[in-house]
């Protein structure tokens, strides 16, 4: 390949926008009456009995996008009303278990089923587990929360399933104002203003989130996918570190390391992160378009347009369906002139 053409391809590659896994590509509006479909999670332990309340699960638009959060009911269960049809990717990620996800197409059908098996990270057996709260989304450090707030915090749970983001917003406020060291409520109402894009209100609960939990992965994550949104790219490098220092599996942290790493032009370190993302989430579309421009700069023009024809192979109407299009057309004419 002529240099020319491949300086060409690289700086082409660079306009390609990269959606964060943790931020909303649109805030998903709608309502009960007319929905995209609806999906029905149910979370069990692994000897079929039904799972606990309180277990966060989100959702996620197969190209990486926030489009809804749920917390399990009595019996282990909760649902998500999607306004528009599409592909999902239903994802538990709690604390002392592995992490899940689910592919859910809501395409030609208007219902989805997710079950979730809780797998202990440690193997510890179920009758030591069930007496423990690591399960639930509310933390050690929420333990005293007082029956008000957390019933506001429940209610905007349903507000979130029944896409009432403002009504939600509301209720988590209200949650705060009752209980100010209230870190999982703040974690919630970070993610809700991140799915606004509301970047600005987003990283002061998130903030607020850390400066009650320290430990919190989940709020470092978020954050930094915050901060890559707002090129902050020094603070998304500090936040995602010390999140996967926290929690080493979880691969929406990992693309976007390699998002903030690419941004950063360090590349080669963008690399690695890139690849384990992919090998640890085959269904999500993103990560791929990321890879396939790293392979660029590494050389390897004919690699990376196989990396952008997955992408389209997984979300053929995606909104960087057209930038990797040309991408491989461009590759085409550069290997075959």
């Amino acid at each position: 390949m002529q240099r020319s053409l491949l300086s060409f391809l690289l700086v082409f590659s660079s306009c390609l926008i990269l959606p964060t896994v943790l931020n909303a590509q649109k805030g998903v509006q709608g309502n009960r009456s007319n929905p995209g479909g609806i999906i029905e999670v149910r979370v069990r332990y692994d000897n079929g009995q039904p799972g606990p309340r309180g277990i966060h699960v989100r959702l996620e638009s197969a190209e990486g996008g926030a489009a809804g959060d749920c917390e399990t009911r009595e019996g282990g269960k909760c649902e998500f009303r999607p306004a528009q049809k599409g592909v999902y990717i239903v994802r538990m990620n709690e604390r002392a278990y592995k992490e899940v996800n689910i592919r859910i197409e809501l395409t030609g059908n208007t219902m989805g089923y997710a079950t979730i098996e809780l797998k202990p990270v440690g193997g510890e057996p179920i009758a030591e587990r069930a007496a423990k709260p690591v399960g639930d989304s509310v933390s050690v450090v929420d333990a005293s929360v007082p029956a008000n707030a957390r019933e506001e915090y429940d209610k905007a749970q349903s507000a979130l399933v029944d896409n009432k983001t403002e009504a939600a917003i509301g209720h988590l406020q209200k949650a705060v104002k009752m209980y100010k060291p209230f870190p999982s409520a703040y974690m919630l109402l970070g993610r809700t203003y991140l799915t606004q894009k509301n970047w600005t209100e987003a990283e002061a609960a998130l903030h607020k989130a850390i400066s009650f939990d320290a430990n919190s992965a989940e709020a470092y994550l978020a954050l930094g996918a915050v901060y890559n949104q707002t090129k902050n790219y020094t603070g998304a490098e500090t936040a995602l570190v010390q999140g996967l220092k926290l929690k080493p599996d979880a691969p929406g942290g990992e693309y976007e390391l390699a998002k903030t790493y690419w941004s950063l032009g360090r590349w080669q370190e963008s690399a690695p992160y890139a690849r384990k993302a992919i090998a640890d989430m085959p269904e999500l579309a993103a990560p791929h378009v990321l890879m396939g421009n790293i392979l660029l700069r590494e050389g390897n023009a004919l690699q990376a347009r196989q990396e952008y024809e997955t992408y389209l192979k997984l979300e053929p109407s995606g909104q960087m369906a057209a930038g990797a299009r040309q991408m491989i057309d461009k590759i085409e004419k550069a290997t075959h002139p």
